[in-house]
């Protein structure tokens, strides 16, 4: 009876055992899965702006084609052209954002590099100053 029990103990650890080891990665948040999830996202907004662009070349031209009445051709274009800033405000917020996180890999203390033309502060990697254009000499 004991051995059987022991037997029950022992085959439950393992299925919890495997069964963490399984589940494990899907509960640990993984930088690259997100960062590539947020470049996915932003390919899907420039894909949508190119779509909305091209829709309204479209109207337009089926309006000077006589196939659209002028009341749809504005009624369309507008809702183009909302959607159209919508998108392109999600692409701005998103690049704002990713800008943001590339400024906060400065070199360490001590290091810290500055323009000589107009003292802007640079970072580790660039090669010109962001605000006047100047070579940074290495």
């Amino acid at each position: 009876m004991e051995k059987i029990m022991a037997e029950f103990i022992i085959a439950f650890m393992l299925i919890v055992a495997v069964t963490a080891y399984i589940a494990y990665p899907f509960y640990q948040a993984n930088v690259q899965h997100i960062s590539f999830e947020q470049n996915h996202r932003a390919e899907d907004l420039e894909a949508r702006k190119t779509e909305i662009y091209s829709a309204i070349k479209d109207i337009e031209f089926d309006y000077e084609m006589g196939k659209l009445s002028e009341e749809d051709f504005l009624a369309l274009r507008e809702k183009y052209k909302a959607e159209a800033i919508s998108v392109l405000r999600e692409l701005d917020h998103q690049s704002q954002a990713r800008n943001k996180k590339q400024r906060h890999h400065k070199a360490p203390k001590g290091q810290q590099r500055f323009c000589t033309q107009c003292g802007n502060a640079l970072h580790v990697k660039d090669k010109f100053c962001s605000n006047c254009g100047t070579k940074v000499k290495s």
